[in-house]
């Protein structure tokens, strides 16, 4: 067993032999399909295929995963896998590790966070989504929920997974992408980690990517399993997790639209109505404290651009001070607030959710929404390329940072864009602290401040 393997490549002799006695013995199994073998034998359909397919000696691991899903003695087929090979002497068959809990079935993993308990809305946004989930022909197709920063992205995916929880009785799959370094291997070795929740011995985790990428999808096309994808930041880190099955649902969040890929479904989340905004507060503040005083609960959630991510903040902020009046606390805000001190409970923030987002834009797209925190309703491509004196192309390029970074978020009408105050007022307060605002950049605001609405209260 310790010696090392020679690289055999023959079309006829030994190995042709081998692999025709694979093939009888799959026939004697039944000849299941490869797919059928790859979720017992726990290597993909072509890795299987391969092996019976006489071109090249299997390796031992995978002849043997082989073996045991088609019902054969493993010592036995390591015996002629070795006279195949021309190893001459037996030597000691490997150990046959038991699963002594195989009779209780395949590992079923439960890796989702619970979801919010206040929560309210996204009626025809749960519809949709349910309808993308639905299925179509012969497979279910991945699902991206995308919008703004602090828009509900992450909740609003964990309440719908939740609630289709029952339909994948095989397993739940859960991954914070934003968690995840930023190098290539990176989302293979969430998939060795799914792989080994569903039951792969980590040994027998595919080292080639194509072939561990394969088993992946091998298993979500067997198994009933719902895949959540949290936060993810661009393409390459989510395209090799992503796969249609008719068994399993895979969710995708991101603040980006994912345009480049292929095959998916987008639902766009955006601010709540100014009636759901309200009753979120009266969720987390009280039905008796928010009735009392609407007026100043309408405010309060006017203040919070009507985000869920701020609104949950100020109402557990505004929670636990039961004593103190909703009105005195929206004249407070009015007053004006450093916005990131105020809306930070414990280890949550508006400012930790914005700021990363900010610090990737390129240096055209932060200048832009410098500008456009000075307060402008929205923006279109047209009227920044005039304004900046730059083409429509480089205009829109930063408007697709910004949008992509979930930094502005379209209106109603085509090709208008806005941002939250509330947003701009973070960008503002937390540039200036960490000297990010201007750097050696001396472009000057003041006609894209005439051109669309500003009030003479830049970069308050």
């Amino acid at each position: 067993m310790g010696r090392r393997e020679k690289p055999i490549d023959i079309r006829s002799g030994p190995i042709a032999a081998f692999a025709g006695d694979l093939r009888k013995l799959r026939a004697t199994a039944g000849n299941p399909s490869y797919r059928q073998l790859a979720s017992v034998a726990l290597y993909s359909p072509s890795v299987l295929s391969d092996a019976a397919g006489g071109h090249r000696l299997p390796t031992l691991p995978v002849a043997l995963a082989f073996v045991r899903a088609c019902g054969g003695d493993p010592g036995e087929w390591e015996r002629r896998w070795r006279e195949a090979r021309g190893d001459g002497a037996p030597t000691e068959p490997l150990p046959i590790v038991v699963d002594e809990t195989a009779d209780a079935g395949p590992p079923r993993p439960v890796q989702l966070p619970i979801g919010p308990d206040d929560f309210v809305g996204r009626v025809a946004e749960f519809d949709g989504t349910r309808a993308a989930t639905a299925g179509i022909a012969d497979s279910r197709v991945p699902v991206v929920v995308r919008g703004p920063v602090g828009v509900g992205k992450t909740a609003f995916a964990l309440r719908f997974a939740h609630r289709l929880a029952e339909q994948f009785p095989d397993g739940q799959l859960f991954a914070d992408m934003a968690a995840i370094r930023g190098d290539d291997g990176a989302p293979l070795e969430v998939m060795a980690g799914f792989l080994r929740a569903l039951g792969v011995p980590p040994d027998q985790v595919p080292a080639d990517d194509m072939h561990r990428i394969g088993l992946y999808r091998s298993m979500l096309a067997e198994r009933r399993v719902i895949v959540l994808l949290d936060n993810v930041r661009d393409e390459p880190q989510v395209r090799p997790l992503l796969a249609r099955s008719l068994n399993s649902q895979i969710v995708v969040t991101s603040r980006s639209r994912l345009l480049g890929l292929d095959g998916v479904r987008r639902v766009t989340l955006g601010p709540l109505p100014r009636a759901e905004a309200v009753d979120l507060l009266r969720l987390l503040i009280g039905g008796d404290r928010v009735g009392a005083e609407p007026a100043a609960a309408s405010s309060i959630a006017q203040f919070c651009g009507h985000l869920p991510l701020a609104l949950t903040i100020a109402g557990r902020k505004i929670a636990a001070q039961p004593g103190r009046r909703l009105s005195e606390i929206a004249a407070r805000l009015a007053e004006g607030v450093n916005v990131s001190n105020w809306l930070r409970i414990g280890d949550v923030s508006l400012a930790d959710a914005v700021l990363p987002a900010y610090l990737s834009r390129p240096p055209l797209a932060k200048h832009v929404l410098h500008m456009l925190a000075g307060g402008a309703d929205e923006v279109t491509p047209a009227t920044l390329a005039r304004t900046l004196h730059i083409s429509i192309e480089s205009a829109e390029y930063a408007m697709d940072s910004l949008i992509d970074g979930g930094l502005l978020h379209r209106v109603s009408e085509p090709e208008r864009y806005v941002m939250s105050p509330l947003i701009g007022q973070v960008v503002a307060q937390e540039a200036d602290r960490f000297a990010l605002r201007r750097g050696a950049d001396d472009l000057d605001a003041d006609p894209l401040r005439a051109a669309i609405g500003f009030d003479s209260g830049f970069g308050r």
